[in-house]
């Protein structure tokens, strides 16, 4: 398994590929992937992915995976998608299934599946209000809602932490905006 980060497609038109947005964020969900004919370990996918991100020409800021060795179950009323040589968990098959077009949840139990969600520093008004409304509401004495999260087993030195990472990605998005951090 050899995951090619520069050969995933946007969904979103707006992004090209060989825009340099990769000052954003990038998630990628694996879910049991084929390596070799057997579903790929969490460790091999994880390996894989950071080995693409390290020769990739740019990296992203921040990144996120999330692994699961399950496939992608596919439900019954499932329409029938798949062509004839799509095996039963979602694998290719060297030669067609005979006799059949197309496959539907009868046929394939499950499929691998892997998507990233990407976003451009335009992310940053929404990460800036989230930190405001983290430290009025949260960490700021006698913020109203203090009482609420530490009812729900968030501590003070949680909200701290999270309001640091939150500051940590503002800086990393926009070096400029340090000032303004510092003084809140």
């Amino acid at each position: 398994m050899k995951l090619r980060i520069a050969a995933k497609q946007f969904l979103n038109p707006k992004i090209r590929a060989n825009q340099a947005q990769l000052l954003g964020d990038h998630g990628d969900v694996v879910d049991g992937d084929d390596h070799y004919g057997r579903l790929a370990s969490i460790h091999e996918v994880k390996d894989s992915i950071s080995s693409a991100y390290e020769s990739a020409e740019t990296q992203p800021k921040f990144s996120h995976l999330s692994v699961a060795l399950c496939p992608l179950p596919i439900p019954l009323p499932f329409p029938s998608i798949f062509r004839n040589s799509v095996g039963k968990h979602g694998e290719l098959l060297r030669t067609p299934v005979p006799g059949l077009q197309s496959r539907g949840s009868l046929d394939i139990h499950s499929i691998p599946m892997a998507t990233r969600l990407r976003s451009s520093t335009a992310i940053l008004p929404f990460i800036q209000n989230h930190l405001g409304n983290l430290r009025k509401f949260g960490i700021e004495r006698g913020a109203q809602g203090s009482q609420i999260l530490q009812s729900w087993g968030l501590e003070k030195d949680q909200l701290e932490d999270m309001g640091e990472s939150l500051s940590k990605m503002i800086m990393a998005l926009d070096p400029l905006s340090e000032e303004s951090s510092d003084s809140d």
